[in-house]
């Protein structure tokens, strides 16, 4: 009876692990596909190695940069949970993994291997660090990086470290939707000694001419001859 009762027991915990995980599958599910929310950005990341390269992702599942930004240099970064991001292809629809040999590509469907760790260095750039793959033995976390000529380092490499430029992303993200809460500043001295709006000149009436009657003009001309005295 007791063999009954335990094995019912064991049965009743695979399914509610079994619908627990449903669950997760589905809240995942909602997260990735969902519309917009506050966790999600989109924009591009700048990696300042070499002459500076966008990073990109193709619908074949290559990962590389390119100096030039373009349609498929446009990422979306949504948040997983507290640190961990994930970064999506907005043309390719394709999400950016790395696998257990720390080689990354991108594949359709968003897996563990999707995770990536977020941080922020002092020099106004972030990492991106494998949440599921690191060195075993020294415990050395994987990180996203491009080399010299664009292309995708392997993040197991010992040369790829969180001090290296190659792994130093700019996140550049698109801004449109805060214009309207921008705001513009007149500055002062340029509106003082902006100069009055110049008034329409009036007319004056001419003045009224005084005539003063004369009496009548006498039309005839009088000469006068000076008086000579002699003697």
């Amino acid at each position: 009876m007791s063999i009954y009762f335990c094995f019912i027991h064991v049965v009743f915990l695979i399914c509610a692990a079994a619908s627990a995980e449903s669950e997760q599958v589905l809240v995942d599910d909602k997260l990735l596909e969902g519309g917009s929310s506050p966790g999600r950005r989109t924009g591009t990341l700048y990696c300042r190695v070499g002459i500076g390269f966008h990073l990109q992702i193709h619908p074949d599942g290559r990962v590389n940069g390119s100096h030039a930004p373009d349609h498929l240099s446009l990422l979306e970064l949504f948040a997983v949970s507290q640190g961990i991001v994930g970064i999506r292809g907005v043309f390719s629809k394709r999400y950016l993994a790395m696998n257990k040999r720390g080689r990354l590509h991108a594949i359709e469907k968003f897996t563990e291997d999707c995770k990536f760790r977020e941080r922020f260095q002092e020099n106004s750039y972030n990492t991106y660090a494998s949440a599921t793959h690191r060195n075993h033995r020294s415990g050395r976390e994987w990180f996203v990086a491009l080399n010299k000529r664009g292309k995708a380092k392997m993040g197991s490499s010992t040369r790829v470290k969180s001090q290296h430029v190659s792994t130093h992303f700019l996140p550049r993200f698109n801004l449109q939707e805060k214009s309207e809460q921008g705001f513009t500043i007149t500055e002062y001295s340029k509106e003082k000694t902006k100069a009055p709006p110049v008034q329409p000149v009036q007319p004056v009436p001419p003045s009224p001419v005084l005539r003063v009657n004369s009496g009548p003009k006498r039309l005839g001309t009088v000469k006068y001859w000076p008086k000579f005295r002699f003697g």
